[in-house]
Parts: structure tokens; sequence; C-alpha cells
């Protein structure tokens, strides 16, 4: 009896494999062997598809921008840039290894559409062309640092771990030298803040259009 035909492989199943191993096991338990042996083939398969382990990476990080999706047709140009904004957060909690490659490597097709998308929106907004160049820097860099802040105090995955060490830094601090941070930190951990991403985005928006209206 002939052995069954494994799938072909290709770009697409390698970068899939690829993500879904980054999303459970994180990006450094990714290696191009460990990958390879995911996928049933020799390793040396692979590089006829992805030149090295570096180029992987840049296609997984556009393959997770491509997830992000597009806006809606006739939004205003502002709702627009909130919507990708918050999009793209959501996205990056999906896939927490994404955040941190980022910058690391250079926009693809999808990153690059996204780009645009919000560059055009926000010029398309009214602002002046500085305040839109500002704008967007000061939108995508809130997504990215709210992202990595989020992740790296393991809120929302591991709220026990959070938990022991907000006690174990009230334990390092005095009522008397520190009754406004011992008060923030007790809140946190009583549950009283929600996140504030979409609260600090709305005050960048909010804050472009003040200043281009007092420039006007």
């Amino acid at each position: 009896m002939p052995a069954p035909q494994r799938t072909p492989l290709t770009r697409d199943g390698i970068l899939s494999a690829a993500i879904d191993l980054a999303d459970a096991d994180g990006v450094t338990a990714l290696s191009m062997r460990n990958l390879a042996r995911r996928l049933g083939f020799e390793v040396m398969a692979l590089y006829n598809h992805v030149a090295n382990k570096n180029e992987l990476l840049g296609l997984m990080v556009d393959s997770v921008a491509a997830e992000i999706g597009e806006p809606d047709d006739g939004a205003d140009p502002l709702a627009t840039v909130r919507s990708i904004a918050i999009a793209t957060r959501s996205v990056l909690v999906q896939h927490p290894w994404a955040s941190e490659l980022w910058l690391k490597h250079l926009p693809g097709p999808a990153r690059s559409r996204q780009m645009e998308i919000l560059l055009s929106a926000l010029e398309s907004s009214g602002l002046s062309a500085e305040l839109a160049h500002h704008g967007f820097h000061a939108v995508t860099n809130h997504v990215h640092g709210y992202t990595l802040q989020e992740q790296g105090l393991d809120l929302g995955n591991d709220t026990e771990s959070f938990e022991d060490k907000g006690h174990e830094y009230l334990a390092t601090l005095s009522e008397e030298d520190h009754p406004h941070t011992i008060a923030h930190v007790r809140q946190h951990l009583d549950g009283e803040t929600a996140s504030s991403f979409e609260l600090v985005l709305d005050l960048i928006l909010d804050g472009l259009v003040r200043l281009n209206d007092a420039a006007t």
C-alpha cells in the first residue's frame, strides 16, 4: 500500500506554521530546524521558499499586519485612524511576539498599505503636514509602546504574577514617602482601573485637532 502523500510545502504553509509556533511557544522557540520538524520536512526544504530565518521573521510580521484589515469606506478620517490603531493593538495582543519585531524589519506590502492608509487619513483630516507627520508617530508609538508595556507586566495573561509583583513592590514603599504611588498601585491591584489605551488614543487625536485649530 503506497504511503500517504504529504501536503506540498509552500511559503504560506511555512508562514502559518511559524506563526502558530511563535504564538504557542514564543519567537525564541522558533528555529528553522524546529519549524521543518513541525512541518515534516528536512530543514533544507524550507530554504527553497525563504532565504533565511531573518526573512521569515519579516514575512511573519507582515502576515500579522495583514490581519488588521481595511477601514470602512467613507469613514471620518480620524475615526479611520482610531479604528486602525485599535485593530492593530488587538492583533498584536493575539501575537505577543510581533510588537518587538515590528520595527526590526522593513515593512512589507501589508504594513506599507497600513502606513499609506494612516498617513492619508491624517492628511485628509485637515491637519497641517507637520501635525499629520507627528500624529502618525504619536499614534503608532502609542500602539506599540502600550502593547510592549502591557506584555512586560503580563497584564491579562498572568494576573497572579502581576499581583505578586505589585505586593512585592508595595512592600518596598513607605506610606510617608510614597502615599500617591501606593494608592495608585492599590487601584490596579483592586481592579479599579481599566485599560487606558483608548483614553490616551483619544487624547492624542483630540490634541492634534486642538493644536491644528490653534494654528489656523
